[in-house]
């Protein structure tokens, strides 16, 4: 008032700088986030792709951050190779020639137990030949077929030459055919010319691959979101002469009128207070999500 602050004016400017007390960085807090800022800059700008697979790791288990996150790797031309089980560890690492693996460990409904067997086999006997080469030598215990299942949507065993479709509708098979296996072994069965227990072959059923949008559902499914491609991408030149910006580029500061388009994911219909119809869209382009 003695500053000739109009006194509701001035009620306002103290309520928001007590507010702000209560979650306001010290000086020595700032200077800390000015160094760590300094530091994790410098390491994108040197170490791209080490840096981006450290941040993919961390965030793993979140699928909207791995979704923005890979966007970003697109921006700045990093290339993210597809899950392998020949390849892939546990978390997202960089390659020899600086592209990214992806972590088998943001694989949904794949346990670290299951991936730990994967690479202590790998690691011991090199690498699978096929999948039934896979089963027999990971315990089934830790990787039951619903695992295998979500393996086979990722892409993890496209690098065994045989289509999705072909590996699922083959899998009934290999797992019958591992397990009589190791019963052969246990009941101690033995071939009549060898000292090694009787061999197991599997026919596998050759199925021509699933159609794009099946595929990238599996995809959907495994990961939390389209990999290899999205369904939005057929409509993608149509939709550049439409839209004014992407979904992860909106700025709610910015006080404008966008237009955005989207591949449409979810919808909910509710009924206000006032009793009048209303719907959530949640809709996404390749590089995020919004409701």
């Amino acid at each position: 008032k003695n500053n000739n602050v109009d006194e509701k004016a001035a009620d306002e400017i103290f309520d928001k700088m007590e507010k702000f007390a209560e979650y306001g960085f010290n000086k020595s807090h700032s200077a800390a986030y000015a160094l760590v800022s300094y530091q994790t800059a410098w390491l994108k700008a040197h170490f791209p792709a080490e840096f981006m697979a450290a941040v993919l790791s961390s965030d793993m288990e979140k699928t909207e951050k791995v979704v923005t996150i890979l966007d970003e790797c697109r921006s700045m031309k990093l290339k993210v190779l597809p899950p392998d089980v020949n390849r892939s560890g546990y978390k997202f690492a960089v390659t020899e020639t600086g592209e990214i693996n992806y972590g088998l460990g943001a694989i949904k409904g794949v346990g670290e137990a299951a991936i730990d067997a994967i690479i202590e086999s790998r690691n011991v006997d090199g690498k699978f030949k096929d999948l039934f080469d896979l089963c027999l030598r990971v315990d089934l215990r830790k990787m039951n077929r619903r695992v295998l299942e979500a393996l086979i949507n990722s892409g993890s065993f496209d690098s065994f030459g045989l289509t999705r479709a072909s590996l699922h509708a083959s899998l009934e098979i290999v797992l019958q055919s591992a397990e009589q296996h190791f019963q052969a072994v246990a009941e101690g069965q033995h071939d009549l010319f060898s000292a090694e227990p009787v061999a197991v072959t599997v026919n596998m059923i050759i199925r021509p691959e699933f159609s794009d949008e099946e595929k990238l559902q599996g995809e959907k499914e495994a990961l939390g979101f389209y990999l290899t491609g999205h369904p939005i991408q057929r409509y993608e030149y149509e939709l550049k002469n439409m839209v004014s910006s992407s979904i992860s580029e909106l700025n709610p500061n910015r006080n404008q009128s966008v237009i955005v388009g989207g591949w449409v994911i979810g919808l909910r219909v509710m009924f206000t207070k006032r009793g009048d119809r209303m719907a959530i869209v949640t809709m996404e382009d390749r590089s995020s999500r919004i409701e």
